[in-house]
């Protein structure tokens, strides 16, 4: 289930895999060189700690690992007059759709020490490798290490397995993967809490296409759409992900409401009473399981020509976040294997030229 690691060691040519991750290497790297700590959580979520050594003291604030920093809590650690230790992953960077901003490699920190973390024992080589060539593709030349068990990287899970995680790219894939597995008879955890994940909105359009309008809970949908074949006509239009699975789901299930009825009663609210634990990548960050598998929604290429920038890092980054979760088996999906192949053919091409004039 969710675990965090036992061991975190120290290195200056690394690059920092996930907040608690980084933490606790701070920590406990303190810790080992005679460092007093304390620390106290606020009502938002941080963490603040005083780490004490000698005659020097240093505060620490670490925002949650569930967002990215803000311009208001990046203005208000700036303006403090303490010693401060900024810890962070800019490859993990995944809220900027919700304003969350690189707050490492902003103006303020122009001045700052940096040292540098790369090496995890949440997963092997096999899984840093993975890592690395998503890194790669966004400029990065310090190697992720892989120090913990000899993760597995294969296509699919094994059939037998006590439970197993299912990292989605969007909140409609989350639904539409437990549909298929809803006949299995499962028991479910859904990080966040179901209600999270907009089944209610599922059903409202499953209403609005059988032209129960009186049903519909949600009533922008009865003011933004003339009726369901609108709907289905600027879907097709504007190839809008969410939207043409939302209308894949309500044509492959008739009784779409009493599955999702079943669904709700298959989920569990421990994970530890789960055999199957279902979220989202961005859910996922600053998590770990022993099994995890890539649902297939991701469908943005992040290497496709058409692609700006901002939305390259962005869909590299979540990739980054979520093939970084598992710790005893990892199974990929197509978009990954695809960057992976495309790497390899890139790196064949380069050498071919060099066989050729030996």
């Amino acid at each position: 289930m969710r675990r965090f690691p036992s061991k975190v060691s120290y290195n200056q040519h690394v690059t920092l895999p996930n907040l608690h991750d980084e933490l606790v290497r701070l920590i406990q790297a303190s810790l080992a060189a005679g460092v007093s700590f304390r620390s106290a959580a606020t009502r938002k979520g941080e963490t603040v700690s005083c780490l004490s050594w000698g005659s020097f003291t240093y505060w620490i604030v670490a925002p949650s690992v569930r967002r990215d920093v803000n311009q208001v809590i990046a203005d208000i650690v700036k303006i403090q007059r303490v010693r401060k230790v900024a810890v962070g992953d800019p490859h993990q960077q995944i809220y900027r759709f919700r304003g969350a901003e690189d707050a490492l490699n902003s103006d303020r920190m122009a001045d700052a020490e940096r040292h540098y973390l790369t090496q995890s024992f949440r997963f092997g080589p096999a899984v840093a490798h993975v890592a690395n060539i998503i890194l790669f593709y966004k400029g990065e030349t310090r190697k992720l290490q892989g120090l913990g068990c000899n993760t597995l990287v294969k296509r699919a899970l094994p059939e037998e397995l006590p439970h197993r995680t299912f990292i989605h790219r969007t909140v409609i894939g989350v639904i539409e993967n437990a549909l298929q597995l809803v006949a299995r008879n499962p028991k479910i955890f859904w990080v966040g809490g179901i209600d999270s994940y907009s089944l209610r909105d599922l059903e409202d359009l499953y209403l609005f296409s059988r032209n129960r309008n009186q049903d519909v809970q949600n009533r922008r949908l009865l003011r933004d759409y003339r009726d369901f074949s609108q709907y289905v006509e600027i879907a097709e239009v504007s190839q809008d992900t969410e939207m043409l699975r939302s209308i894949k789901i309500i044509t492959a299930y008739p009784d779409l409401p009493q599955r999702i009825q079943t669904l709700r009663s298959r989920s569990v609210d421990n994970e530890l009473d789960a055999t199957v634990t279902l979220t989202t990548g961005h859910k996922a960050k600053g998590l770990e399981w022993d099994f995890v598998s890539l649902y297939d929604d991701f469908s943005a290429d992040p290497l496709s020509p058409d692609i700006d920038q901002g939305r390259k890092d962005d869909e590299l980054n979540l990739l980054y976040v979520a093939v970084t979760r598992g710790m005893k088996i990892l199974a990929l999906n197509s978009m990954v294997l695809s960057i992976m192949q495309r790497y390899v053919d890139a790196r064949t091409s380069a050498l071919q030229p060099q066989k050729s004039r030996a």
